[in-house]
């Protein structure tokens, strides 16, 4: 059976990372980082947060976008996320019971991806490592791994990753310490829904 892993908040915490950067883009910003991802939990976007807090207009909404592409996944913010907690026992132990691993994920950089995955001891773990580079979608880059197989878990923490897994027939679970509350999560349906990943049974 193959299980899909979402690698930014699912597997690792990348919440500095991405509340880092805001600040740092938003020099009005004084928001601290509870009230910044208290935000985000609730689905509530960064233009909505630009426009009715710091009153942005749609260009400059667009040049933060586009400055948030270009920085985001450089190292210096890189350094700033960890794993989850346990997650490495965690796959190991999954792996052992023969299961296949997949990381897939919408990063830009699939060298860097790679090389983060690598530097957290994890790659010898998965099968194959999985990313869009903003090429493609997580539901192409599964389907191509499926080859018309439906047994298995997509498990991750947005929205877009549980549609994407009920999209190919898997079942999903989704993980509170990403971008989505509890409340958000339920209204797309996971077979799951977990405190954290390594909450996974099977």
């Amino acid at each position: 059976m193959k299980i899909f892993f979402d690698l930014d908040c699912t597997l690792i915490n990348s919440k500095m990372r991405l509340y880092s950067l805001f600040q740092e883009l938003v020099s009005a910003s004084n928001l601290s980082f509870d009230e910044y991802w208290n935000l985000k939990k609730k689905s509530i976007n960064h233009a909505i947060i630009l426009r009715e807090k710091f009153y942005f207009d749609d260009n400059s909404i667009y040049n933060f976008d586009n400055y948030w592409l270009q920085l985001i996944e450089t190292d210096r913010f890189l350094k700033l996320d960890t794993p989850i907690h346990g997650t490495g026992e965690f796959l190991l132990t999954l792996k052992e019971k023969g299961f296949e691993l997949f990381v897939v994920t919408a990063r830009q950089d699939k060298v860097k991806a790679i090389k983060q995955i690598e530097d957290f001891g994890w790659l010898g773990i998965f099968n194959e490592i999985l990313v869009t580079e903003r090429k493609k979608s997580k539901l192409e880059l599964m389907h191509k791994v499926l080859k018309g197989s439906k047994k298995g878990w997509m498990i991750g923490d947005t929205g877009k990753d549980i549609q994407a897994g009920k999209k190919l027939s898997l079942k999903t679970a989704a993980v509170l310490t990403g971008f989505l509350n509890k409340k958000v999560l339920i209204s797309y349906t996971p077979d799951l829904i977990l405190d954290d990943v390594t909450n996974f049974k099977i």
